[in-house]
């Protein structure tokens, strides 16, 4: 649904819901630019909170200023700028100075600056500063002759797009920020706000936007922490309790004929449980024996065996005549899990079926004759088991994998051709402290699977750098002579990251799908010319890709080089090293997703972790992955160095992006957020107070996407 449906659907349109395409100031252009960064409304635009920000009222002498950071000062231009043209660039350089020291201005492509700098003249300037030996240096700053006005100022700086300046951003938000305080009401509870000395609503979006000092942001951004949690919290609590009362599933209980069919099942596996597995089904089955609809997240490591728990669920389905679906993130992942559900239950009567777009349709038609008489028990695929086109004899469980690649919206489709609700597992393998999970999957019962089946071998993790090519070319060789493959992986595509100004970028630092071609024709043509290299990459064809993966998958590929794309792909216990190049690229929670790819049969497994980075944060941030292979342990680490919008990436969980919040260094909040919310409903039940209504009005703006009714 589009930000005009929506407006639509409400019983009246706001300023807030306006869209920004309506604006004089922004007009249908620049609407399309902050479409991408994901602002349709005015709400989103006053929401849309700055990054960072430049203080711009710290100014010091050149002789104080430190390496690599955005810097304040005053000084004298001493020479002539001189002008240099290499093809369409522009090189301009001067020396500028204040008495304690002078330093090396340079502008690249802003030939104009030559005029506007003259020498004697005094000026204000602000930018990243590098030292180099005696040489203190600043590139592309931001230079002003109005000295006192400049440097009165803190400066907001927002994420952007191509287009779309900063200076647009801030005229935007300015253009709208008085008309839009007048309409938002404080979602925070009166007692809240006051026991935690919380500044009010209309200061803290005002200040956030356009503070004088950093004390005011501080004040605003603990306000809106605490707003943004709450909002969040309570809103999957309002979703939650109206599942709850309004909707019925069906029981799956078991007579004792049942229940011996379930132990025998269990006994034919060929291997045992763990305790957090049994603890996790027990849960599960507590939950589909009610009427009401379950609705819980399993959240386990790599290769913790969510799966087998999941196919224990359906088991239990079908043995109670209750149909399943499975549904994974990958058409490849789907055929694997299909056929080792096959050989599982072999024997048991129950009938699996795998659906996917790519079935051919004489198939897909014998597939829906047997969903719809009940002839097939579980049905495993991707979107296409969400057709509207299915219809099935009697659906209660649905389980979802790796459920963020899905969003909260599409757990609720298959409901709609149901007379009942749908029983809802959801496994995901982003392992994250409880309390955390309970504030991104609040709507959700939680079972945590921490324990490893026996068998699993560690794997072993090494930092290495380009000094060490030969080392893991010899590494590479090793693993393939023993009969084992090997996966590569190259960072992805970013196409937000373009070559700077200066083209000080390196080629072999850039980003992107030519780091992986590259590496690709290096190896496959003048390296391992004797081995079956391939290349796998997400602007592939999703046919060319599966045909890849499971060749891969059948031994008939040596070397694997991808980009993370594999990240969710085949669980293939052949694979034994995994070399992950450029790796400070990635977010600790992707390397140890990618980590996981190997380790799965009883060889031992080996991770290269490939970087030239010698920066300090970068080094701890791989050392952690050398130290263990906790993913929750992990995942702290990772909120820690890089907060939670590169863990999550935010909009991958179908709920809305944190803006201000970061979900472990304010954890002390939770607690207090989820005693206020029972408060709240222990008071007011119903929602009808009119300062809970506000707290409705303001769930529904930000949660448009996933719950679009403004009322209970």
């Amino acid at each position: 649904m589009t930000t005009d449906d929506r407006i639509l659907a409400n019983q009246y349109i706001t300023f807030l819901d306006t869209p920004l395409q309506t604006l004089q100031y922004v007009g249908a252009k620049r609407a399309l630019l902050f479409r991408k960064l994901g602002v349709e409304r005015v709400y989103d635009l006053i929401s849309f909170f700055p990054r960072k920000y430049e203080d711009w009222t710290q100014v010091k002498s050149i002789a104080d200023l430190e390496n690599n950071r955005e810097e304040s000062f005053v000084a004298t231009i001493l020479k002539k700028p001189t002008l240099q043209r290499k093809g369409p660039r522009t090189i301009l350089r001067t020396i500028a100075s204040d008495g304690t020291n002078s330093i090396q201005v340079t502008f690249f492509n802003q030939p104009y600056m030559q005029n506007k700098l003259i020498v004697g003249e005094e000026y204000f300037f602000h930018g990243k500063v590098s030292l180099e030996g005696y040489t203190i240096r600043i590139t592309n700053p931001v230079v002003s002759a109005d000295i006192d006005a400049i440097s009165n100022g803190i400066r907001p700086i927002y994420p952007s797009t191509k287009g779309l300046p900063q200076g647009i951003i801030r005229g935007a938000i300015s253009f709208v920020m008085e008309k839009a305080l007048q309409e938002l009401v404080d979602p925070l509870p009166v007692a809240l706000r006051n026991e935690y000395h919380l500044c009010a609503m209309n200061y803290a979006y005002e200040k956030i936007h356009q503070p004088t000092t950093m004390d005011e942001v501080e004040e605003a951004r603990k306000r809106l922490c605490v707003e943004e949690l709450f909002l969040i919290a309570g809103g999957l609590a309002i979703l939650k309790r109206q599942t709850e009362s309004e909707q019925t599933a069906p029981q799956v209980t078991l007579d004792e004929e049942g229940l011996e069919r379930l132990r025998s099942f269990v006994k034919s596996l060929p291997f045992e449980f763990t305790d957090d597995q049994k603890k996790a089904f027990s849960d599960i089955s507590v939950d589909i024996q009610r009427k009401k609809p379950m609705n819980r997240l399993v959240e386990g490591d790599v290769g913790s065996g969510k799966t087998i728990v999941a196919l224990l669920t359906m088991v239990a389905g079908a043995i109670s005549k209750t149909q399943s679906i499975y549904m994974a993130p990958t058409s490849i992942l789907a055929t694997q899990h299909y056929d080792n559900f096959v050989k599982l239950l072999d024997g048991t009567g129950i009938r699996v079926a795998l659906l996917q777009g790519s079935t051919p349709a004489k198939e897909k038609k014998i597939i829906r004759a047997g969903l719809l008489d009940g002839t097939i028990d579980i049905l495993v695929g991707t979107h296409a088991v969400l057709s509207s086109d299915n219809h099935f004899h009697n659906l209660g469980i649905m389980v979802t994998d790796e459920q963020h690649r899905f969003g909260v919206r599409q757990r609720k489709q298959m409901e709609q051709d149901s007379e009942h609700a749908i029983h809802t597992l959801v496994m995901s393998a982003t392992p994250i402290p409880r309390t955390l999970a309970l504030i991104l999957y609040g709507d959700l019962d939680i079972s945590i699977i921490r324990s490893k089946p026996n068998g699993r071998k560690p794997i072993h993790t090494m930092i290495v750098s380009s000094e060490d090519e030969g080392r893991i070319i010899a590494t590479i060789r090793s693993h393939i002579e023993a009969q084992h493959q090997v996966y590569i992986v190259c960072p992805l595509v970013d196409e937000s990251e373009t070559e700077d100004e200066a083209g000080t970028k390196a080629n072999q630092e850039k980003l992107g799908l030519d780091s992986v071609v590259s590496l690709y024709d290096r190896y496959a043509n003048a390296i391992f010319t004797d081995q079956k290299v391939a290349l796998l990459h997400g602007k592939m064809k999703s046919a060319e890709k599966d045909v890849i993966l499971r060749d891969f998958l059948e031994k008939k590929i040596d070397v694997l080089i991808a980009t993370t794309v594999v990240e969710v792909g085949v669980d293939n216990p052949n694979a034994t090293l995994m070399v992950i190049r450029n790796s400070e690229r990635f977010g600790l929670s992707t390397l140890h997703q990618l980590r996981g790819r190997i380790g799965r049969g009883s060889s031992d497994s080996l991770c290269l972790l490939h970087t030239d980075a010698q920066e300090s944060i970068s080094r701890q941030r791989l050392e952690v992955m050398t130290q263990t292979t906790d993913g929750f342990e992990i995942a702290k680490q990772d909120l820690i160095l890089r907060g939670p919008g590169e863990f999550f990436g935010t909009r991958q969980h179908g709920l809305p992006a944190f803006h201000v919040a970061n979900l472990y260094q304010d954890a002390k909040w939770l607690p207090i957020i989820s005693d206020s919310i029972t408060k709240v409903f222990s008071e007011d039940p119903m929602m009808q107070k009119p300062e809970n209504k506000a707290m409705i009005e303001a769930f529904r703006r930000r949660f448009s996407d996933a719950w679009e009714k403004p009322t209970l």
